[in-house]
């Protein structure tokens, strides 16, 4: 852990543990992928994610000299095959923690492009 990490207010409050134990067994994993996607663009200068609150969740851009220069419809998912259902026509990328697609669906090929996302911390057993 950093030095700037070292610095913040860590707790050991039993009722907290508690609660982040269960939370880490039980973590909303669209949300965990939305972060981990962040952290995989960490590097990426040129690149935004934008947030509208409804399907599809998000719009990368890519920018340069200020300018918005390509877009993406971007769907979040914890497994790809849980993109089953939406409209494929009105997204153009599927980020997920695991592209379990073939494996749901082993005679239909996924309509769309999907970039699995670092696993570091990723609970596989979940």
């Amino acid at each position: 852990m950093s030095n700037f990490f070292e610095k913040f207010p860590w707790k050991k409050d039993k009722e907290l543990f508690e609660e982040a134990t269960e939370l880490f067994t039980k973590r909303q994993y669209e949300n965990w992928v939305i972060f981990r996607f962040g952290c995989d663009l960490e590097d990426a200068d040129d690149l935004d994610l934008i947030f509208r609150g409804r399907y599809p969740d998000a719009i990368l851009i890519k920018v340069r000299e200020g300018e918005i220069v390509e877009a993406l419809n971007v769907e979040f998912e914890e497994n790809s095959s849980n993109f089953k259902g939406h409209n494929p026509e009105k997204c153009d990328l599927i980020v997920c923690a695991r592209d379990d697609w073939n494996e749901k669906f082993p005679n239909e090929k996924c309509s769309l492009p999907v970039y699995v996302v670092s696993s570091k911390f990723f609970r596989k057993e979940c």
